[in-house]
């Protein structure tokens, strides 16, 4: 079982951050230009933005889709990903986790042929895991519809009502940054 589409989560206030995190400069490129190529060398065929507006994003080389409903939060982007994707799965990878590089996107392509049957394959560390860095089931959006209607957002009750496989990784593979201080 294979998929070649992506997103990266973008919708994000960065409150803490004090800046938009999709266009902070990693590596002399915006966060949301570099995951895109990541992906995109990653052997992803179609990498798309998913939340925020649209208009920020000119110069980043892929398709940007807004929340189809504003303002509630990465549930919402994931919900956005799967009434949007054309394959059963898409890997989910949000733009503040810096660290992911082409072998944790490796590992979890591999991961997707050993779990066939269950709805979100996530990423996980000692500190617990990690939704915004997984495959998700195009057959989960009955469930997180049924969610957000009840305006339940946590994404780590939502993956306790699903069929969930994990995937260990380094703490510091999963680290994301929210505060400027993060980045050093």
């Amino acid at each position: 079982m294979t998929s070649t589409s992506a997103v990266i989560l973008v919708g994000g206030a960065s409150s803490r951050m004090g800046r938009d995190k999709a266009l902070m400069e990693i590596d002399e490129q915006p966060a949301a230009t570099r995951m895109a190529r990541l992906l995109g060398d990653s052997g992803f065929l179609s990498v798309r933005l998913v939340g925020g507006s649209g208009d920020r994003f000119h110069g980043v080389p892929c398709e940007h889709v807004p929340d189809l409903v504003v303002g509630r939060g990465p549930l919402e982007g994931i919900r956005t990903t799967l009434k949007t994707a054309e394959e059963e799965w898409t890997l989910v990878l949000a733009v503040d986790l810096i660290a992911v590089d082409r072998v944790a996107i490796a590992r979890m392509r591999e991961a997707l042929a050993d779990h066939p049957f269950d709805d979100v394959i996530l990423a996980t560390c000692s500190e617990g895991p990690q939704p915004l860095f997984a495959w998700w089931r195009r057959s989960s959006i009955q469930t997180i519809d049924r969610e957000l209607m009840l305006e339940r957002r946590s994404l780590r009750n939502m993956t306790s009502l699903l069929r969930v496989a994990s995937v260990e990784f380094p703490s510091e593979v999963l680290r994301n940054v929210n505060r400027p201080e993060d980045l050093g």
